[in-house]
Protein backbone atom coordinates (compact mmCIF):
# COMPACT_ATOMS: atom_id res chain seq x y z
CA UNK A 1 0.00 0.00 0.00
CA UNK A 2 2.96 2.39 0.90
CA UNK A 3 4.48 1.81 -2.29
CA UNK A 4 1.37 2.02 -4.56
CA UNK A 5 1.11 5.53 -2.73
CA UNK A 6 4.55 6.64 -3.20
CA UNK A 7 3.99 5.92 -7.08
CA UNK A 8 1.03 7.72 -7.37
CA UNK A 9 2.61 10.38 -5.46
CA UNK A 10 5.28 10.47 -7.91
CA UNK A 11 3.42 10.08 -10.73
CA UNK A 12 1.59 13.24 -10.18
CA UNK A 13 4.89 15.88 -9.28
CA UNK A 14 5.58 14.90 -12.79
CA UNK A 15 2.54 15.47 -14.00
CA UNK A 16 2.32 18.92 -12.52
CA UNK A 17 5.85 19.86 -12.76
CA UNK A 18 6.04 18.84 -16.79
CA UNK A 19 2.39 20.57 -16.59
CA UNK A 20 4.16 24.19 -15.51
CA UNK A 21 6.62 24.09 -17.67
CA UNK A 22 4.44 24.00 -20.71
CA UNK A 23 4.46 26.70 -23.14
CA UNK A 24 1.18 29.15 -23.36
CA UNK A 25 0.41 31.00 -26.09
CA UNK A 26 -1.81 34.31 -26.90
CA UNK A 27 -2.67 36.12 -29.92
CA UNK A 28 -2.83 39.82 -28.91
CA UNK A 29 -3.69 41.61 -32.35
CA UNK A 30 -3.39 41.02 -35.96
CA UNK A 31 -3.70 43.69 -38.59
CA UNK A 32 -4.32 42.74 -42.48
CA UNK A 33 -1.33 44.84 -44.27
CA UNK A 34 -2.24 44.21 -47.83
CA UNK A 35 -3.03 42.09 -50.37
CA UNK A 36 -0.02 39.60 -49.63
CA UNK A 37 0.87 39.91 -45.61
CA UNK A 38 -0.54 40.04 -42.85
CA UNK A 39 1.36 41.73 -39.33
CA UNK A 40 0.75 39.25 -36.08
CA UNK A 41 1.54 39.91 -32.29
CA UNK A 42 1.49 37.46 -30.31
CA UNK A 43 2.78 36.86 -26.52
CA UNK A 44 4.20 33.28 -25.13
CA UNK A 45 5.11 31.96 -21.54
CA UNK A 46 7.49 29.08 -21.60
CA UNK A 47 10.60 27.85 -19.63
CA UNK A 48 13.45 30.54 -19.42
CA UNK A 49 16.01 30.34 -22.15
CA UNK A 50 13.71 27.66 -24.33
CA UNK A 51 13.80 28.24 -28.09
CA UNK A 52 10.37 28.26 -28.98
CA UNK A 53 8.19 27.05 -32.82
CA UNK A 54 5.12 28.88 -33.41
CA UNK A 55 2.78 27.14 -36.43
CA UNK A 56 0.72 30.74 -37.54
CA UNK A 57 -1.65 30.88 -40.33
CA UNK A 58 -3.75 33.47 -41.94
CA UNK A 59 -6.98 32.17 -44.20
CA UNK A 60 -9.00 34.06 -46.14
CA UNK A 61 -13.32 34.32 -45.96
CA UNK A 62 -13.60 31.24 -47.53
CA UNK A 63 -11.43 29.46 -44.17
CA UNK A 64 -9.11 28.27 -46.52
CA UNK A 65 -5.25 29.15 -45.67
CA UNK A 66 -3.63 31.95 -47.96
CA UNK A 67 -0.22 32.05 -44.93
CA UNK A 68 1.46 29.24 -43.08
CA UNK A 69 4.70 29.02 -41.08
CA UNK A 70 6.61 28.00 -38.48
CA UNK A 71 8.09 30.82 -36.35
CA UNK A 72 11.71 29.92 -34.19
CA UNK A 73 11.66 32.25 -31.62
CA UNK A 74 15.40 32.57 -29.67
CA UNK A 75 15.71 31.48 -26.09
CA UNK A 76 15.17 34.16 -23.67
CA UNK A 77 12.99 35.42 -21.01
CA UNK A 78 10.46 33.47 -20.11
CA UNK A 79 7.02 35.83 -21.10
CA UNK A 80 7.80 37.07 -24.52
CA UNK A 81 5.99 39.44 -26.44
CA UNK A 82 6.76 38.47 -30.61
CA UNK A 83 5.67 40.31 -33.85
CA UNK A 84 5.84 38.69 -37.31
CA UNK A 85 4.56 39.57 -40.93
CA UNK A 86 2.95 36.58 -42.51
CA UNK A 87 3.25 36.64 -46.18
CA UNK A 88 -0.22 35.66 -48.10
CA UNK A 89 -0.82 33.85 -51.49
CA UNK A 90 -3.86 36.49 -51.54
CA UNK A 91 -5.79 38.75 -48.38
CA UNK A 92 -6.34 37.16 -45.48
CA UNK A 93 -9.22 38.21 -43.42
CA UNK A 94 -7.96 36.70 -40.03
CA UNK A 95 -4.72 35.29 -38.33
CA UNK A 96 -4.10 32.49 -36.31
CA UNK A 97 -1.58 30.87 -33.92
CA UNK A 98 -1.99 27.14 -33.82
CA UNK A 99 0.21 26.42 -31.44
CA UNK A 100 3.93 26.77 -30.15
CA UNK A 101 6.25 24.60 -27.89
CA UNK A 102 9.78 23.34 -28.02
CA UNK A 103 9.91 21.23 -30.83
CA UNK A 104 8.69 21.24 -34.41
CA UNK A 105 6.74 18.84 -33.69
CA UNK A 106 3.47 20.31 -32.85
CA UNK A 107 0.34 18.87 -32.32
CA UNK A 108 -1.48 22.14 -34.81
CA UNK A 109 -3.86 21.38 -38.18
CA UNK A 110 -1.95 21.13 -41.47
CA UNK A 111 -1.73 23.89 -43.87
CA UNK A 112 -4.72 23.96 -45.97
CA UNK A 113 -4.36 25.47 -49.38
CA UNK A 114 -7.26 25.93 -52.19
CA UNK A 115 -5.94 23.62 -55.13
CA UNK A 116 -3.31 25.57 -57.42
CA UNK A 117 -2.12 28.03 -54.26
CA UNK A 118 1.48 29.24 -54.75
CA UNK A 119 2.64 28.59 -51.12
CA UNK A 120 4.39 32.46 -50.50
CA UNK A 121 7.73 32.28 -48.91
CA UNK A 122 8.03 33.54 -45.45
CA UNK A 123 11.16 35.83 -43.96
CA UNK A 124 13.57 34.84 -41.63
CA UNK A 125 13.03 33.23 -38.63
CA UNK A 126 9.60 31.85 -40.16
CA UNK A 127 9.88 29.04 -42.76
CA UNK A 128 6.73 27.79 -45.17
CA UNK A 129 5.55 24.20 -45.44
CA UNK A 130 6.57 22.52 -48.06
CA UNK A 131 3.99 20.24 -49.56
CA UNK A 132 4.41 18.15 -52.05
Amino acid sequence: MAISTVLIAAAASAYFTHRAQATTFSLTTFVVASDTSIDMKWQIARPENQTTYCVIRAQNDQRSDVGYATVTIAAGSAVTDFSYTLRTESKAVLAEVLGCGASTQLRVPTPNFPPGAKIPAQDSPGVAPNIQ
